[in-house]
């Protein structure tokens, strides 16, 4: 499956934090990265400014739901805080914004090691606001010149 994912982070060493995000997609399958990074604001308004990029992940999980989980595991094992409430500030944030699979919404019991986000998870693919966002629209349509990333955000 081919499944597009938005990244970003909002603390401590933002860049480190989304190439890290970058270099464990690689556990799920082939990433292809965005050229370019956004700096936004916080939309909650209650933290400091988001580094955001995109990234194209090609795996063998053909289960939008097991990828979900995948990339929650990922962010906690990134130090994501989710007990810290919605929109909070964090380390790293994996979205699924869709895939080239079956498109919908699910909810389905979390998994026992993902139980402490909630007895349920929740998906809708496509994401419901990622084509309202800049930030990830800009950067995903970047993607169509690879070729300046190579798998790790460039400095700029």
């Amino acid at each position: 499956m081919k499944a597009v994912i938005a990244l970003g982070s909002n603390l401590g060493d933002r860049r480190a934090h989304l190439n890290g995000g970058l270099m464990v997609l690689r556990n799920l399958g082939t990433v292809l990265c965005s050229p370019l990074v956004m700096e936004t604001p916080d939309e909650s308004g209650r933290g400091p400014a988001y580094l955001n990029t995109v990234a194209i992940l090609v795996t063998e999980e053909q289960d939008s739901r097991r990828l979900l989980e995948a990339l929650l595991r990922l962010e906690l094992v990134a130090g994501r805080d989710r007990t810290a409430g919605r929109n909070a500030p964090r380390t790293l944030d994996l979205d699924l914004i869709t895939t080239d699979g079956t498109l919908g919404s699910w909810t389905w019991e979390s998994p026992e090691d993902l139980r402490s986000l909630g007895p349920e998870l929740t998906l809708e693919l496509p994401h419901p606001r990622a084509f309202s966002r800049p930030f990830v629209l800009e950067p995903w349509r970047a993607l169509s010149d690879p070729g300046q990333c190579g798998g790790v955000i460039p400095l700029k």
